[in-house]
């Protein structure tokens, strides 16, 4: 059951980046985002409707869903959006297939006991970092010529949108999943909750309004598929194999998604991975496996 689990959150994580340029093409990327979230809360709240769950959270206690929601949704989701603009969704995919070596750096450093360092691990994250940069040395040399700057902002963005996952899937378990503050339910609807909220404020802010000429049909099932299967359906996904497996081991769901975005982006763009895209994908798999690798007693 587990990994059913596992290859429907891939699908849904795989398809985001495909959505998400759907949408920026038309709305600003704040109001893009917001969208997203708003879309993801209205499932939420049909959801748990009907199933009568309790929502209140004490105020001393929505630190906890703010912190989570900031992390896994507000944070991550504006810097998708904001990048997509600039890069193709491969490559977001491929930033996303970073999350697992972030993670183990995290919960190495955050979770102590739980993960730890070792010569072949810190090996797989130098794998993984010269992947990352193999990816980005077209666009760091594109930047440098003033020919296409703006692709290499795109890859920051997304390694932000790396980061934030990392440590929000670190943070899930210390202060949600092993939490009896509130119920999970309660904590998911305040987390989407919050960020729906600043994201309105930060969008009405900062952009204008999108005409309703901007909503042609495929921007609305873009942002149905990004708010509700690859947000909210993938957030319910993702919990319950934190629940099964650790923070660490679920991220290697994401070992999947960069092939789903390469694959989602050629039938959608007809678009072919260039070569250090390619080899930078094989170097970040070789560099998730060298982490996920389970450690043998003694080994340093």
């Amino acid at each position: 059951m587990s990994y059913i689990l596992a290859l429907c959150l891939s699908l849904c994580w795989g398809t985001a980046f495909l959505a998400s340029k759907n949408i920026v093409e038309s709305l600003p990327p704040y109001w893009g985002t917001f969208y997203r979230v708003f879309a993801g809360l209205c499932f939420f709240i049909v959801l748990y409707t009907i199933q009568r769950k309790n929502l209140k959270c004490p105020m001393k206690e929505l630190w906890r869903p703010w912190t989570i929601g900031f992390l896994l949704i507000l944070l991550p989701f504006a810097a998708i959006s904001w990048g997509q603009r600039f890069v193709a969704p491969t490559i977001g995919g491929i930033f996303n297939g970073t999350v697992p070596i972030w993670s183990f750096i995290a919960g190495a450093v955050l979770l102590k006991g739980e993960d730890r360092f070792t010569w072949r691990r810190a090996a797989g994250v130098t794998v993984g970092m010269i992947g990352l940069l193999i990816i980005m040395h077209p666009m760091i040399s594109a930047a440098k010529l003033e020919a296409s700057p703006m692709a290499l902002y795109g890859c920051f963005a997304f390694l932000i949108m790396a980061w934030s996952y990392s440590l929000g899937n670190v943070f899930t378990k210390k202060i949600m999943v092993e939490s009896t503050a509130m119920t999970h339910e309660a904590n998911t609807f305040h987390q989407y909750l919050f960020s729906a909220v600043v994201l309105l404020i930060v969008s009405l802010l900062f952009e204008p309004i999108p005409p309703a000429s901007a909503f042609s049909q495929k921007v609305v099932l873009s942002i149905i598929s990004a708010g509700v299967f690859s947000s909210a359906v993938a957030f319910l996904l993702m919990v319950a194999l934190i629940k099964r497996w650790g923070a660490t081991r679920m991220a290697s769901v994401t070992y999947f998604t960069p092939v789903v975005a390469m694959i989602s982006d050629m039938i959608a763009f007809g678009r072919i991975p260039s070569a250090a895209e390619m080899g930078g994908l094989l170097l970040i798999f070789a560099s998730l496996v060298l982490i996920q690798k389970k450690i043998e007693p003694g080994t340093k």
